[in-house]
């Protein structure tokens, strides 16, 4: 098992180069998100058609499902991001709006997204990563990364025997894509080849803005069919139970905060032991489980 130490080798990874070119200035990040959206019953499906007029979720059959091959304190654990975080030195997101097609903006989308990842490396330190996105409030990651990616509450996970260790390389999109067909053909010939050769036994997804959660889930799902047991952190149910995921756990918290609030650290491990024990737990697919925490930010 890993200590927590200073100055760890750098695992060796490739620079994954953002497929647009930037154009014009960054977008503004969204402002802070109405509570209205965290009552129960309130639909990010809805929200998203009546702000994109005839866009609409992406059809999904059935439920791929792997159960774990392997004890959690024995696995290696993964997470894949979708909130826009990128190790500073790294090409940042594209936020601009670049060429929109004529489809998108007949359904009123401003910009057509970045289906690039990234990879962190377990090297990193909260303070080497940033967020580059245009959708949702970034002021929570900006104090605290690991409210959106939770690499270092993962390694204390590791340290006290819960998990079995935390992969080396952690891997991050932007997620906001109105054409989710392409972040999906670039996760199943880049990213699902890595987790394999890197021997990763499970992969707990989390989103950013509510369209990245779409993206979240088809990339989830096609990991979890090549073989790979997998778990959702969503803050839009709705989307995530549509989409039909393996398995998930879901939270009335904003976006931007699907393990909690900004330095909250005892939150953020409570969501990631309640996830990665449903991997465990859950023996039928489609679970989606509401956590029973409520979002309060002193």
């Amino acid at each position: 098992m890993r200590e927590k130490e200073e100055g760890k080798v750098s695992s060796p990874r490739r620079n994954i180069e953002d497929e647009y070119q930037d154009i014009g200035e960054e977008l503004a990040p969204m402002g802070t998100q109405s509570t209205d959206t965290l009552r129960a019953g309130y639909s990010w499906i809805h929200a998203l058609e009546s702000r994109y007029p005839g866009w609409h979720l992406q059809p999904v059959e059935g439920f791929p499902f792997t159960l774990p091959q392997k004890k959690l304190s024995e696995s290696s654990i993964c997470l894949v991001g979708f909130a826009g975080v990128y190790r500073k030195g790294q090409k940042p997101f594209n936020t601009s709006p670049g060429i929109i097609s004529a489809s998108l903006r007949a359904m009123k989308f401003k910009d057509r997204g970045d289906n690039s990842f990234r990879e962190i490396s377990l090297d990193a330190e909260s303070t080497d990563l940033a967020v580059a996105h245009a959708h949702y409030d970034l002021s929570e990651s900006r104090e605290d990364i690991n409210c959106v990616f939770p690499m270092m509450r993962l390694i204390e996970l590791e340290v006290e025997g819960f998990i079995g260790e935390c992969a080396e390389t952690h891997y991050s999109f932007m997620g906001y894509a109105p054409e989710a067909d392409h972040i999906v053909a670039k996760a199943k010939a880049d990213l699902i080849p890595l987790l394999k050769k890197n021997g990763v036994n499970a992969v707990v997804f989390s989103g950013g803005c509510e369209l990245s959660h779409q993206s979240a889930a088809l990339v989830q799902r096609e990991i979890e069919a090549s073989g790979i047991p997998t778990v959702g952190i969503s803050v839009c149910p709705d989307i995530t139970a549509q989409m039909k995921v393996p398995r998930a756990v879901a939270l009335r918290f904003p976006m931007g905060s699907p393990f909690g609030a900004s330095m909250d650290a005892a939150m953020h491990l409570r969501v990631l032991r309640d996830a990665l024990s449903l991997i465990e737990s859950a023996k039928v697919p489609g679970e989606v489980a509401a956590l029973p925490y409520d979002w309060i930010k002193t």
